[in-house]
């Protein structure tokens, strides 16, 4: 029994300290322990208070006057403190336009917030993706430079072997030597990257920074394609290209909302009050009255402050309808030039494998044949750079693809 307790603490020491992750649970771990994000969600409930109290200015207000005078001349007829209370119902019937034009505008507001919430979660999710692929790199880079490491150490005691023995100069020796001291500064720097990454990775989610990580999907693996968008559904779905429209139809209201002081405005009000019969006399009676009124109010003339305020205006809704139509340009360029990138750096994937297993072989062959007196330590040096740099290119083609499918969703929204 304390055997079993005992693998299940180290088991769950384990689980502690190393978690295994894909990318789409790292993605959501980042999701929701994104503070923007949650600020983003805030700003959403605040515009749909605001939206709410405009939708307020359509009903009647009840009003409560309370007045109270005080006389300060000394008199036994009259009053020393004097009062009226009344109750008013106000109803605004015509404003020109500026409540459903602000109503309007409210709920674009809403909308503008909820694809600002949605243009943040983009961002989060780009961020994301890249730092676990670069993570992914990271450890694949290392893995590559331990290789490289194993593979001059052992070359090293072969060649150390064949020294003792009389076969092998000490020249080689020493250029072996001075490439492994080479390869082991390359892993120092491997080493140093891997945990900058991993930093990186754990603050995104609020692990802890030196927490460790498995991850269960890497660059290496086969990552599919990813299906191009058409034009029209590129700018349709676009949050970005949404939020441009959006705006141009608020300074579309803006308009309206600038035009409407300047037109005629229709009140209702219903009216009751209560109040001494006769003010200066002590001995009057409390009276009741009331009745409604319809108020009526109209600028005329004001110097052409009208003409020159809805001007501007439709001015500020022009700029927008042709920011709108550059906001479209701007995304089917970026939507152009991520796809090209997308299909080179495929085509890099490709050929680097190729070029890949032509230096893992040249390598083998330059070996075995300076184990076998048939080569120069050089032409094995020259071999073991090629590999690296083939290994590398083939690192830098895989994270180079996997960041073009992340940035070409990120772009077409």
């Amino acid at each position: 029994m304390y055997k079993v307790l005992l693998i299940i603490a180290t088991l769950l020491c384990v689980a502690s300290t190393s978690a295994q992750t894909t990318i789409e649970e790292y993605t959501a771990q980042v999701i929701e322990y994104n503070i923007p994000l949650q600020q983003a969600s805030l700003a959403i409930e605040a515009a749909e208070a605001d939206l709410r109290r405009l939708n307020k200015g359509q009903l009647p207000a009840i009003l409560f006057n309370r007045s109270t005078t005080l006389n300060l001349r000394h008199s036994t007829t009259e009053r020393r403190v004097g009062w009226g209370t009344s109750l008013e119902a106000q109803q605004l019937i015509y404003g020109g336009g500026s409540v459903r034009a602000a109503i309007k505008s409210g709920r674009c507001e809403l909308e503008l917030r909820q694809l600002e919430e949605q243009m943040r979660h983009r961002d989060v999710v780009l961020s994301a993706q890249q730092a676990y692929w670069q993570l992914s790199h990271a450890t694949e880079y290392r893995l590559s430079i331990e290789e490289y490491v194993g593979i001059i150490a052992q070359l090293r005691e072969v060649i150390e072997h064949r020294y003792e023995e009389g076969y092998s100069p000490k020249g080689d020796l020493l250029q072996i030597e001075a490439r492994l001291s080479d390869a082991e500064y390359l892993q120092s720097e491997a080493e140093q990257a891997y945990l900058i990454s991993l930093h990186n990775y754990n603050s995104l989610c609020g692990n802890r920074l030196d927490r460790t990580i498995t991850l269960r999907e890497s660059i290496l693996d086969n990552i599919a394609l990813p299906e191009r968008d058409t034009r029209e559904e590129l700018c349709e779905s676009h949050p970005e290209w949404q939020m441009a429209t959006l705006r141009s139809e608020i300074a579309r209201w803006a308009v309206r909302s600038t035009n409407a002081p300047f037109l005629p405005e229709i009140r209702l009000n219903i009216f009751g009050n209560m109040q001494p019969s006769t003010l200066d006399k002590r001995s009057s009676k409390i009276s009741f009255g009331g009745g409604a009124t319809i108020d009526f109010r109209t600028p005329i003339f004001h110097f052409g402050e009208r003409r020159v305020a809805v001007a501007a205006a439709e001015s500020r809704q022009l700029i927008s309808e042709v920011e709108l139509e550059a906001i479209e340009d701007r995304i089917l360029l970026e939507e152009q030039d991520a796809w090209t990138n997308i299909l080179h750096t495929l085509s890099r994937v490709e050929t680097s494998a190729r070029s890949l297993e032509i230096a893992r072989e040249n390598l083998e062959i330059s070996t075995y044949a300076y184990n076998e007196g048939r080569t120069t330590i050089v032409d094995v040096m020259q071999a073991q750079i090629s590999w690296l740099q083939s290994y590398r290119n083939m690192l830098t083609a895989h994270y180079d693809y996997a960041i073009a499918i992340a940035e070409y969703r990120w772009i077409v929204g």
